[in-house]
Parts: structure tokens; sequence; C-alpha cells
């Protein structure tokens, strides 16, 4: 398992409020990664930025990114 900063291309799709399962404006992940040559990202989250690299939210979830919404990855 490798720890990495993701970068999108654009903010993560979110439902506002309570029930968004990401904080609104997510566009940096940082989280561990167990498999980066799947077809989608697995990553398991633990800090959320904005485009600013503010910080948005501190919390653990799974995620499967595909590819094509990553810019790049800041392994380490």
């Amino acid at each position: 398992m490798e720890r990495v900063t993701i970068y999108l291309r654009t903010a993560l799709f979110t439902l506002p409020g309570d029930a968004g399962h990401v904080p609104v404006g997510t566009t940096v992940l940082i989280g561990d990664v167990p498999d980066p040559a799947a077809s989608n990202l697995s990553v398991t989250t633990f800090r959320f930025l904005d485009e600013r690299g503010r910080l948005l939210a501190e919390k653990s979830i799974q995620l499967l990114v595909p590819w094509s919404k990553i810019d790049h990855i800041q392994l380490g």
C-alpha cells in the first residue's frame, strides 16, 4: 500500500449538505492506494482539499476513481 496525493481534473461530484459523501469542491485526495494497476484507482482517503489546497475534511472513506478523472498522482 502506498500513500499518495491525487490531483483531479475536476472536482468530485457529491450531494450538497449532510447527504454528501465527500466535501463539495474536492479536487485533491490524500490517501492510501493498495493496487495502482487496476482499471479504476481504489483509494482509502484520510484528507480532502480544495483547488487552493485548503482543508475540506479529514475522514476515511473508500473511493474508486476512474483514471480519466485524474490529472496526476504524487507518490509518497
